[in-house]
């Protein structure tokens, strides 16, 4: 039964102003005593046993079982909130004017506060949402479900999945280290063991774990052992028998990256960078500059390979352990080139195999000589100074070179134009100098244009050779592909040089004993006819020693004539050299030293006549010459 309140004792408060006892809405407090007892005596329906007995003053309803309906659950956890945060939800319920705010009000009526007792606000909490027709508190709610500005939900936001770095969530492994798992052996090496296990992964199992009197397994037979190395990082999932045993190599570890001493360790797979090693179960790191001096090479096939290698690195008491194979490649490196080196013989010619083409020469394998490769200078190429490396030599293509040198460090050197005959053998008796040819412009530079005679024959024409005219670049003049007549000026096929001029006008020939020289007659072709004087080009003659210039005051005109009109282009004249430019080779002509010239010859001839006929001599001397005497 319901023990009586005692006027003595503390009546609990409404809600908002204590929240020492919670407090039930009439309804729960209409109840039977039978089923508070029932409620109050069996905590293990949910409920905890604290909520059975009331507070000071508080009604023994207050502790009544939820409604039917509600979950057992929300029951249990609504009994473990505490009473103030009930309390502070029930006064916070009133306030807002809700279908629940009549009950809270009459309890309020009901249960007056104590006098001089000071009100406290709680902060809310959230708790979990109740069942439908369930009200915060565990009780029926007489209108229902609350609405969602009443009854705080109080649910919580499921947490993320745990991703990644790079944002894709982290899978999880097949296996884990220490797991005892079993697969069938797909294949037996000398070294390892591979093991399917399950078609999940492919294991590896280091086949000196076993003893001698162990039997090997064969293929497709059951192999059961633990996981060492979950394979997450790239390799194979390796396998043991012996799970302890990277205890015992971590000491020798450690002596070797101090000593340098050779290690042997098995490749279990191929990461990011290198492979990845196990070295007496100790994982460890191996970069594919330290498994293989070419770069970019496959390293697949060491997987399951026992191998040497000297400890590089050995850091974070074994959990950063570095190891290469660089040091015995090298010097194994060095040993085969040393023998294969010594084999070849200088000055002889073979046949090799293009392996790269780079602008400043190519590289060539000599084959039967345990790889050795030599280079072909972009010199040593072709005869054809002209010719692109890319063009003449092609990958993968064979080519007869010469042996030129071997330097000390063992580098070879080859020759392909060495190897080839030399165009220029004939070049002194096909392109004799004065001989006329025909050629192709094939490059142009500042200096002068390259023609092309034959494959790899080619002449230079100067600038100051190509025109008469004063150009500032030879373009102005030809173009790459122009086909032109020249006449070769010198040859120097030791040099591999020809110099060449351009041709003559048709019907007109070279004079080789012709030279230009102070106080010489030459005859001239007048060129450009200029305010200034003429520009003539000396007959007979190439090149730059062909250009001359007569000036105006020694045209032997008057001043203010037109050059233009009395010297029409192409006039031939006869004009005396005067001097020579010495920087530029341009001859200084004068057509009045010719007139004058030609005036004192006749003016001279003149007086040597005169002085004869004065000269009368004996009467004797006139009828001797006349031959009657």
């Amino acid at each position: 039964m319901t023990p009586e309140p005692n006027a003595n004792e503390t009546l609990p408060t409404p809600p908002g102003d204590d929240t020492t006892a919670p407090q039930a809405a009439p309804e729960v407090a209409s109840q039977e005593p039978a089923v508070v007892d029932a409620a109050s005596a069996a905590p293990a329906e949910g409920t905890a046993a604290t909520s059975a007995a009331p507070s000071e003053g508080a009604d023994a309803t207050s502790a009544a079982a939820p409604a039917e309906g509600a979950d057992a659950s929300d029951a249990g956890d609504d009994a473990d909130d505490d009473s103030t945060e009930e309390a502070g939800d029930d006064a916070d319920a009133s306030e807002g004017g809700d279908d629940d705010a009549p009950a809270a009000g009459e309890a309020a009526d009901a249960t007056p506060g104590a006098p001089g007792e000071k009100k406290k606000r709680r902060r809310r909490r959230g708790k979990k949402r109740p069942a439908d027709g369930v009200a915060a508190d565990g009780t029926a709610s007489p209108a229902g479900p609350a609405p969602a500005s009443t009854a705080p939900t109080g649910d919580r936001k499921p947490k993320p999945a745990h991703k990644k770095p790079g944002g894709h969530p982290r899978e999880r492994a097949a296996f884990h280290v220490g797991e005892e798992t079993f697969g069938r052996v797909t294949s037996v090496t000398a070294d390892a063991i591979m093991v399917d296990l399950s078609g999940k992964a492919l294991g590896i199992f280091d086949r000196h774990e076993l003893a001698a009197d162990d039997l090997i397994p064969e293929v497709s037979d059951r192999f059961v052992a633990y996981v060492h190395g979950d394979g997450t990082r790239g390799g194979l999932v390796v396998l043991t028998r012996k799970p302890l045993r990277e205890e015992e190599a971590k000491p020798m570890l450690e002596a070797a990256a101090a000593s340098g001493v050779v290690v042997h360790a098995l490749v279990t797979g191929i990461v990011k960078g290198g492979v990845e090693v196990d070295v007496g179960g100790l994982r460890a790191f191996a970069p594919a500059s330290g498994m293989d001096l070419r770069l970019g090479a496959d390293l697949a096939h060491y997987i399951g390979q026992r191998l040497d290698f000297v400890v590089a690195q050995y850091e974070k008491r074994g959990r950063d352990v570095v190891l290469t194979r660089k040091p015995m490649l090298e010097t194994e490196a060095r040993e085969v080139r040393k023998s294969a080196v010594s084999k070849l013989e200088i000055g002889a010619i073979v046949k090799g195999i293009v392996r790269t083409v780079l602008p400043y020469g190519a590289f060539i394998a000599l084959p039967g000589t345990d790889g050795l490769e030599g280079l072909v200078h972009m010199t040593e190429a072709s005869h054809d100074r002209g010719a692109r490396l890319s063009d003449v030599l092609k990958a993968g293509e064979e080519v007869d070179v010469k042996i030129l040198r071997v330097d000390e460090r063992g580098k070879i050197f080859l020759s392909r134009k060495a190897a080839t005959a030399d165009p220029w053998g004939e070049v002194r008796d096909k392109y004799a100098e004065g001989t006329r040819h025909k050629g192709k412009v094939a490059r142009i530079q500042p200096f002068g244009v390259f023609v092309e005679l034959e494959p790899a024959v080619d002449g230079l024409v100067h600038t100051s050779d190509l025109t008469l005219r004063r150009i500032e670049d030879p373009s102005e003049v030809v173009k790459v592909g122009d086909e032109i007549d020249v006449i070769v000026a010198g040859v120097d096929p030791g040099q591999h040089r020809i110099r060449l001029h351009p041709a003559l006008p048709e019907g007109e020939e070279v004079d080789p004993k012709l030279r230009v020289a102070p106080h010489k007659i030459v005859k001239v072709a007048v060129v450009t006819p200029e305010s200034a004087g003429l520009v003539v080009r000396v007959l007979g003659i190439t090149g730059r020693n062909a250009r001359g210039f007569i000036p105006a005051g020694l045209t032997g005109t008057e001043r203010g004539t037109d050059l233009r009109k009395a010297f029409p282009v192409g006039a031939q004249l006869e004009a005396k050299v005067i001097e020579i430019d010495p920087r530029r080779g341009e001859a200084k002509l004068s057509l009045r030293a010719v007139k004058e010239d030609r005036e004192k010859a006749a003016y001279n001839e003149y007086r040597q006549s005169v002085a004869k006929a004065s000269k009368f001599g004996t009467l004797g001397d006139l009828l001797a010459a006349k031959g009657k005497l």
